[in-house]
C-alpha cells in the first residue's frame, strides 16, 4: 500500500500508487478511512454491498469515493477494507462489485476529522504506469 497526502491550499489532495487497479481501489478505501476516522483501527463489523461503474478508471474512483463518503455522511459508516467480487478493467468500461467492510464511527475509538464535503473532478487522474497504477484525487474540505 502506497499513498500520501499532498499539501494543497484549501483541500486535501491524495496520490495513490499501486501495482494493479484492484490494489489501487483497495488503497483508496484506506485513504477514505483515514480521512473519515484518522489513523485509528477500524473493525470490519458490517458490510455494505457496493456496485459502481464509470466510463474510465478516474470516474470509477470518483464513483467509489462518493459511495463511501455518502455512507459516512448519512450513517457514520467508516470503511475498513474493500472486498472485490468482480472488477471489469479497460479497455471495457470499468466496474466494480463487492463489499465495503467497516463499522459505525465511534468517537471513543476514532478521531474526528475535518468534514469532507466532496471528492472533485479537478485534477482527478487514474492511469497505468510502468510500475502499475497511479491516481490523484482532490477532496473538498
Amino acid at each position: 500500500m502506497t499513498y500520501r497526502f499532498v499539501p494543497h491550499t484549501a483541500d486535501i489532495r491524495a496520490t495513490i500508487e499501486a501495482p494493479t487497479l484492484r490494489a489501487l481501489l483497495e488503497d483508496l478505501v484506506q485513504v477514505l478511512r483515514e480521512l473519515t476516522a484518522g489513523d485509528r483501527p477500524v473493525e470490519p463489523r458490517a458490510a455494505r454491498v457496493i456496485a459502481v461503474q464509470g466510463p474510465d478508471p478516474p470516474e470509477l474512483l470518483l464513483a467509489l469515493s462518493r459511495e463511501i463518503l455518502d455512507a459516512f455522511q448519512l450513517d457514520g459508516f467508516v470503511p475498513a477494507r474493500l472486498e472485490i467480487d468482480a472488477l471489469t478493467q479497460p479497455p471495457e468500461a470499468p466496474s466494480l462489485r463487492g463489499r465495503v467492510m467497516g463499522e459505525r464511527f465511534d468517537p471513543a475509538r476514532h478521531e474526528t476529522q475535518p468534514e469532507i464535503k466532496a471528492v472533485t473532478r479537478h485534477g482527478l487522474a487514474a492511469e497505468p504506469t510502468s510500475q502499475g497504477w497511479r491516481a490523484e484525487l482532490l477532496f473538498d474540505v
